[in-house]
């Protein structure tokens, strides 16, 4: 299955478009008609975030009814193929990659959904299906769509890492031609041998997932076990 042609996305259009000047001239009507005001400035702005507003709202309208033909029982093909089938429906229409891989690559999307159990989802990682959906998403980040997705906050994590290695990335991207960031979200997507993860008895270091509530009652958690642990004991 091949996902890496894609017509010319009139997003695309719209936004490499120049407007055309006209020669300069000493008239003044001319050259007031000719200085774009903040309203005019503004207006192909505005038109692109309409656009991807109603895109984004046929997108969400049929990712919301194609869950509904997901099969959830069965086995572990006949649900994986038909994660690939309503996959690439969404495919066609998709505004974003961002939009995509929540729908279907997500924490709460089609393929979590279809194949919840752990061992079945890392045994799907590992099969065609699975590559089929990473071919779609890297479709859709090749093409020149808007790289942020305006419906989906943004997050960022700090890795510590040794300069060797921020070396080997940077030289990395520069022979690829990408930023580097592209690079990382790139490595990101794809599926991590668990054998491949070092095993530690070390405490884990650094920020935990969850929610910011979820902290605060952690961190509030870990100073109350510390002041009982160093308490005086009552005589």
């Amino acid at each position: 299955m091949n996902f890496g042609e894609s017509p010319t996305d009139p997003w695309t259009t719209n936004h490499m478009m120049s407007p055309i000047v006209g020669p300069a001239n000493n008239n003044t009507e001319s050259a007031t008609a000719a200085s774009a005001s903040p309203e005019s400035a503004s207006k192909p702005v505005d038109e692109a975030g309409e656009k991807l507003a109603a895109e984004m709202k046929i997108f969400n309208s049929l990712a919301c009814s194609l869950r509904e033909k997901l099969v959830t029982t069965g086995s572990m093909a006949e649900r994986g193929a038909s994660v690939v089938s309503l996959a690439t429906e969404l495919f066609g229409v998709a505004p974003t990659w961002t939009a995509f891989y929540r729908e279907v690559l997500g924490s709460e999307g089609l393929m979590r959904t279809a194949i919840c159990d752990d061992d079945e989802f890392s045994e799907f990682e590992c099969c065609d299906d699975h590559n089929k959906l990473l071919e779609m998403l890297t479709a859709l980040r090749s093409r020149d769509l808007p790289e942020n997705d305006p419906h989906e906050a943004q997050r960022m994590i700090t890795v510590r890492i040794p300069k060797s290695l921020h070396d080997s990335i940077c030289n990395e991207a520069n022979r690829l031609a990408v930023s580097v960031n592209k690079l990382c979200i790139s490595r990101l997507l794809q599926t991590v041998d668990r054998n491949m993860i070092p095993r530690s008895s070390q405490k884990r270091r650094g920020r935990r997932p969850g929610s910011a509530a979820g902290k605060k009652l952690s961190a509030r958690t870990e100073v109350e076990t510390v002041v009982a642990e160093y308490r005086p004991l009552e005589e």
